[in-house]
C-alpha cells in the first residue's frame, strides 16, 4: 500500500489527489494539500508552493495554511491567489496563504513543511505578505489582527 488517494473521473480514469498524510482534516472537512500545491505552483510569481495543517493552540482541527516562495523579480498578487485557488471546492482551498522567504527541501529537492508547521500560524504584520480566506469562501484578504485571533480561536474576535 502507498498511501496514495485518488478520484476516478466519468472516463474512469484514475488521477492522484494526494498521499493520505498530506491530508489536512480540517472543521471543514478534508483538505488535499497536493491540488493547493498544484494551483499555487502554475501562478508566474510562484517558484514553490507547498501546503500543510497548523493545529492552533487549544484547537480541535488544524488549519490548512499554503506558503510560498516567489521568482526574483516577481510580486504575489491577491487576485492570483483567488483565481488560482477558485477550481477548488472552496473548504479545500487554504485558510491562510503566505509568502515565506524559502522553503526548506531534503537533500532530494523535497520540500519540508514541519519546520513551516512548526512556525504556527503567521503573524499579521510581521514584514511577510499574508492572505486569509474570508467568510464567503471565495475571497482572500490581506490578514489582519482580527483574523488572526478568529482563525487561532482567541475570544474577542
Amino acid at each position: 500500500a502507498t498511501g496514495d488517494l485518488f478520484r476516478r473521473d466519468t472516463d474512469g480514469d484514475f488521477w492522484r489527489i494526494d498521499n493520505i498524510a498530506d491530508v489536512i482534516h480540517t472543521a471543514e472537512g478534508p483538505v488535499f494539500a497536493g491540488p493547493i500545491r498544484d494551483a499555487l505552483g502554475d501562478l508566474p510569481a510562484v517558484d514553490l508552493a507547498v501546503a500543510y495543517g497548523v493545529m492552533p493552540a487549544g484547537g480541535e482541527h488544524p488549519v490548512a495554511v499554503a506558503a510560498v516562495t516567489t521568482r526574483r523579480g516577481h510580486e504575489l498578487r491577491l487576485n492570483d491567489i483567488a483565481a488560482a485557488l477558485r477550481p477548488l471546492p472552496a473548504y479545500e482551498r487554504p485558510a491562510i496563504v503566505h509568502v515565506v522567504e524559502r522553503i526548506p527541501v531534503t537533500t532530494w529537492f523535497r520540500p519540508l513543511t514541519g519546520p513551516l508547521r512548526d512556525a504556527g500560524i503567521p503573524q499579521p504584520g510581521d514584514g511577510t505578505q499574508a492572505w486569509y480566506r474570508d467568510a464567503s469562501g471565495e475571497r482572500y484578504r490581506p490578514l489582519t489582527d482580527a483574523a488572526h485571533r478568529r482563525l487561532v480561536g482567541v475570544a474577542g474576535s
